[in-house]
């Protein structure tokens, strides 16, 4: 039993299969079976017409997509993104939960009136994201004078104790040289002895060694 009504010829050329669940190219409006209802199939008269491009050009600056309007050169809509230095794109809205770590998309995304984001369902309350308040309405600290007056201090007199020890070994080295050698007289033996007696007062051992 025959479905005369049932189906369609393909119009593809070379084709002509009668097909029971045909395809309507949506741009030639033709009917094509499943093996050439796509554009490169049957040769659609569509791919050659600029006004169907679909292709977005990427920015070869920002490497972004450019997109344009139909019927607009996609070449002056690159060149007149260029001129603006890459300015001229809309933000993209991003409606992920911003609580670090999710990744969940929010069909409803859910304002925080505290710091002004937007979080998911189980992230919405001030204690789920650690809420941390406005960024902008939050007080510098205030740095402690005193504390960096404290500081500087002690890196003076660590760096005294350092210079201090650097000359003390010196004054130790040339002594011990003029004693090898003989030269030493007896106030630089005196001298000599004093500081090699030098002892830490920590542990108790000898500083220079």
């Amino acid at each position: 039993m025959e479905f005369p009504e049932l189906g369609k010829r393909c119009t593809a050329e070379a084709c002509n299969l009668y097909d029971f669940l045909p395809y309507t190219c949506v741009n030639c409006k033709k009917v094509f079976c499943q093996d050439h209802f796509k554009l490169q199939a049957h040769h659609c008269p569509s791919l050659n017409d600029p006004s169907f491009d679909i292709r977005v050009p990427i920015c070869p600056i920002c490497e972004k997509p450019v997109p344009s309007k139909r019927g607009v050169d996609p070449n002056i809509r690159m060149n007149d993104h260029i001129q603006s230095n890459c300015s001229d794109l809309e933000p993209r809205h991003d409606n992920t939960c911003r609580k670090k770590g999710c990744t969940t998309k929010m069909l409803v995304p859910m304002q925080c009136p505290e710091c002004g984001l937007s979080y998911c369902v189980k992230h919405r309350l001030a204690v789920d994201h650690q809420c941390q308040g406005k960024t902008s309405t939050k007080k510098k600290p205030v740095p402690n004078k005193s504390v960096d007056t404290s500081r500087a201090e002690m890196e003076r007199q660590r760096r005294e104790r350092v210079n201090a020890a650097n000359r003390r070994k010196e004054e130790i080295d040339r002594l011990q040289s003029r004693l090898k050698q003989g030269k030493i007289t007896e106030h630089e033996q005196i001298q000599l002895a004093k500081l090699m007696s030098v002892k830490d007062e920590k542990n108790g051992k000898c500083i220079v060694s």
